[in-house]
């Protein structure tokens, strides 16, 4: 009888033990608070951080429909610019521009005139940025030799220089505001540098 007594006695802590240790299990559980099914079978962590989908960080890249944000451009170039031609928007700054006109002289000191290599006589390709409508076009118009940093435009077409519609019949008016750029040979299939100037505003007169 004492040993079905001592039996019992070891058989009942057994069980105690046996409870405690299934309730610390469950308290656990519970300051765990709501778990999903792939938390409890170990796939996801619970400290997840999560990326708001509204982020618009600007990246580097250029789209390829020819149409980029006017993050790139001055503030008066509003909207999009859709180019005429190579979108040469994703091509670095490297070069800086302070353009002027008047008497129908286009003047474009870029300070790599006489740095970008030539081909074929020239280095560079001057670009013009209009409004037309309410939407920005850029388009090239000419060719520069190397160092060369002006074009005389007077008694000439520039919609017969940009050669694509809709800019095949635009002319600049009196008071219009207009970008000027300078980039590496982008037209007629001539290449040397992938690098362009800053886009320089300016009044036709």
């Amino acid at each position: 009888m004492a040993k079905i007594g001592t039996w019992m006695k070891a058989g009942a802590a057994a069980l105690a033990a046996a409870a405690l240790t299934m309730g610390c299990e469950t308290s656990t559980l519970d300051d765990e608070g709501t778990l999903t099914l792939e938390q409890l079978q170990g796939l996801a962590s619970t400290n997840t951080v999560v990326v708001a989908a509204t982020d618009t960080t600007p990246t580097d890249e250029t789209p390829s429909t020819g149409t980029t944000t006017n993050s790139l451009w001055p503030a008066e170039i509003t909207g999009t610019v859709k180019f005429l031609g190579p979108d040469v928007s994703s091509w670095p700054v490297t070069a800086s521009l302070n353009a002027s006109v008047g008497g129908g002289k286009v003047n474009l000191p870029y300070s790599k005139a006489k740095v970008w290599p030539a081909s074929d006589g020239v280095n560079a390709n001057p670009w013009v940025f209009v409004n037309l409508n309410g939407q920005w076009y850029a388009a090239t118009w000419e060719y520069l030799r190397h160092g060369q940093t002006m074009k005389d435009m007077s008694g000439k077409s520039w919609g017969d220089h940009i050669k694509v519609s809709p800019l095949s019949s635009w002319e600049p008016r009196p008071g219009e505001r207009m970008g000027l750029m300078v980039s590496g040979l982008a037209r007629g299939g001539l290449s040397n540098v992938k690098e362009r100037s800053n886009v320089s505003m300016v009044t036709w007169k």
